[in-house]
């Protein structure tokens, strides 16, 4: 009971933070997507995100253009923890955030994550399971992990 009571009350939350992002017309969210810092989410027209996490951080943005389409299981994250320095512990590090923009017409597959700092071109096409580590051009298709180019869009 306690358990159906928790998943309510998460269903209520995510619907809140759904209506919080700045989006266009046209714009389906599944119930099934975290939203983190939903005012520091910006979604252009006709874009259907179905499943997965967009996360902004408190001081960066994630910005979708329009007409795009992303899959289950597709995490989006704007922050991300320091780690470089191997004479502090990574947990006191810290975390830095970079805006991540993705452009019109980008189809993004099941289970890809997009890094912090990442912009995609428009018409871009970013496999499933691909880990985006760094900029995509435009009309290019990414695979892998990191992500490279297997292909270009005609």
């Amino acid at each position: 009971m306690l358990r159906k009571l928790f998943l309510f009350l998460d269903l209520i939350m995510r619907k809140i933070n759904h209506r919080k992002v700045n989006k266009g017309k046209n714009v389906f969210i599944s119930q099934n997507v975290i939203v983190g810092h939903p005012h520091n989410v910006f979604i252009g027209d006709n874009t259907y995100i179905n499943g997965g996490m967009l996360f902004a951080g408190e001081n960066s943005r994630i910005e979708i253009g329009s007409n795009c389409l992303i899959s289950h299981a597709v995490h989006i994250r704007t922050t991300t923890h320091k780690f470089k320095n191997r004479n502090v512990l990574i947990l006191k590090q810290g975390s830095e955030e970079k805006d991540i923009i993705i452009g019109d017409d980008v189809w993004i597959g099941y289970g890809a994550q997009i890094l912090s700092g990442v912009k995609i071109g428009n018409s871009a096409v970013i496999g499933a399971g691909a880990v985006v580590t760094k900029n995509v051009e435009e009309y290019m298709v990414m695979g892998g992990v990191p992500a490279k180019v297997i292909g270009k869009r005609e």
